[in-house]
This record gives C-alpha cells, sequence and structure tokens, in this order.
C-alpha cells in the first residue's frame, strides 16, 4: 500500500504539470494494476489522464519496452482522434471563416512564405520532395507541421483537396 501511494503521489506531481501530456498509460501484471487503479491511490485530476491499461510481464526496461510494444492501439487512436480534431477544424473554418485557410499547393506556398500559416497540413500520400520542401520552410518560419492519415475520412477528404491545406494565423480576406 505504501509503495502504491508513493507511486500515486508521484504521477500527481509528475504529470499534473507536465505540458502537452495526452495521456498515461499504466501497465503492469494485471492484479497490480487493478489493485492501484481501483483502490483510489490516485487522485481525480490523474485519473482523467489515463488512456490506457495493460496486463505486462516484464518490469524495468524489459517491461517499458512491453508496455509500448502493446500500446500500439492505444497510441494509434489518440493520434487518429489528433487528426480528426484538427481537419474538422480545418472544414469548419473553410466553411465559416475561409480567409482563414489555404488550400492547394500554390496558394499554401505562397502563404506559407509570407509566414501566414499557423498549421501545415499534408497528406501522407504526397510525395517526399514536396514533403521535404514544405517541412524545410516550415521549420524555419515557426509553422506547426501535421502529417495525416489517408485512413480516415477527413484525411481521404484532405487527399481528395489535393493533399496540401492549412490554417491561417490570420484571416487573409480583410
Amino acid at each position: 500500500k505504501d509503495h502504491y501511494k508513493k507511486v500515486a503521489d508521484y504521477m500527481k506531481d509528475e504529470f499534473l504539470n507536465m505540458k502537452g501530456l495526452k495521456g498515461i498509460i499504466v501497465g503492469g501484471p494485471g492484479i497490480t494494476v487493478t489493485d492501484f487503479l481501483n483502490k483510489e491511490y490516485i487522485t481525480g485530476d490523474v485519473e482523467k489522464k489515463i488512456i490506457g491499461r495493460k496486463d505486462l510481464s516484464y518490469t524495468g526496461m524489459f517491461g517499458l519496452q512491453e508496455l509500448l510494444d502493446k500500446s500500439d492501439d492505444i497510441l494509434a487512436a489518440e493520434s487518429i482522434a489528433d487528426e480528426k480534431k484538427i481537419m474538422q477544424r480545418f472544414f469548419e473554418l473553410l466553411a465559416t471563416k475561409p480567409g482563414m485557410v489555404s488550400y492547394g499547393k500554390d496558394e499554401v506556398m505562397k502563404n506559407l512564405n509570407m509566414g501566414a500559416i499557423d498549421i501545415l497540413l499534408l497528406s501522407e500520400d504526397l510525395d517526399d520532395k514536396a514533403l521535404d520542401e514544405f517541412e524545410e520552410i516550415a521549420e524555419k518560419l515557426g509553422t506547426q507541421m501535421k502529417i495525416i492519415s489517408v485512413e480516415t475520412r477527413e484525411g481521404a477528404q484532405l487527399k481528395e483537396m489535393g493533399k496540401i491545406v492549412a490554417i491561417n494565423r490570420y484571416d487573409l480576406e480583410k
């Protein structure tokens, strides 16, 4: 019980203040994870951040590697959810504030070079040469870049729109 309390306190101290934390995956021998999570050792704020739990056979570095290997499904789902959310934001802006988005290779490249793009959204189907070209400019200008999978409906729509779209930093129609 003392060990569980220490781990819970450590989680609270480390994870509640961690910038960019998207979620926590708890792993260990099945009964241990169940006992830890069901006995109210962790606070509600930490519990809200738990996105998955995995039964493990190992501890230490082998256990950490096993946790990573077994968490592909959870991590993929989180990544897809993020992609869907950003693409939905793009489509919402396209419908309501078209000056806040750019699409098509030439328009996006022009606006990117002006420093007007906040988030660059590129299809994973984009050829490597174009991907590298956009990435190089985006890095120089502090533009976020996201590669979008074609596995989702939104990713397929991006592919149909020319594989290159962006959310602008400000309204370019004004």
